[in-house]
């Protein structure tokens, strides 16, 4: 699959979600996210610069918003881009910019940020090392790494794995382009392997278990 190839199958899955992924996720995952900006505005001071890969709707972005110097926040579909757009004006939050970008292949110089920020991404993507290569790029030296990843290979409740089993028939029939299902092991040592120091995690929630992280660069 050429990467015109993915980024269409990527945009389409996530544009057909934007306008009704908050309703769905943010009562099933309430705390959640509310953990993942609690956790990622602990580590951040008011002059940084922050950059967010794959931001969907803006949930974490907007969260921390207010705590920094400014707020870089990407996305492939641009249905999600528009709804967040729409919440950043709402709340009159201005230091935030919205961008439809790849997140393989960014436009910001090396070494530009002080923080990058990857919620729930990790699990649907293609080449998660490049992912994280990329990351560790635009990252000041010492900068952080904060996200979360689902883990699907945990251990999980009868309705979780069924679950899991209606993911990977999508994936198998096309509606899915990728999906990987980690151990929280496998996901931590993906970080070390592309240079990253692991400073803290914890699970956000218990099924599927998402897995959060920070991490700093090495």
């Amino acid at each position: 699959m050429n990467d015109a190839v993915r980024r269409e199958k990527e945009r389409t899955l996530w544009d057909k979600q934007a306008s009704s992924y908050d309703e769905r996720n943010l009562k099933m995952y309430e705390r959640a996210y509310d953990l993942s900006i609690r956790k990622t505005r602990a580590i951040l001071l008011p002059e940084h610069k922050v950059l967010e890969i794959g931001c969907g709707t803006g949930i974490i972005a907007l969260g921390v918003a207010s705590l920094v110097e400014s707020v870089i926040a990407t996305d492939l579909s641009p249905q999600m881009i528009a709804v967040a757009e729409g919440k950043a004006e709402d709340a009159a939050i201005h230091n935030v910019e919205f961008r439809m970008c790849d997140g393989y292949t960014l436009p910001f110089d090396d070494q530009s940020f002080d923080a990058v920020l990857l919620f729930n991404v990790l699990h649907f993507t293609k080449e998660p090392a490049a992912l994280l290569r990329e990351a560790h790029r635009l990252l000041k030296p010492d900068g952080y790494l904060v996200g979360a990843t689902d883990c699907y290979a945990e251990l999980g409740t009868l309705p979780i794995r069924l679950m899991l089993g209606v993911q990977k028939l999508l994936k198998l029939i096309g509606v899915i382009p990728f999906m990987w299902c980690y151990r929280k092991e496998d996901l931590h040592r993906l970080f070390e392997e592309c240079s990253f120091a692991i400073v803290e995690t914890d699970v956000l929630h218990p099924a599927p278990v998402n897995d959060y992280f920070c991490a700093k660069k090495t």
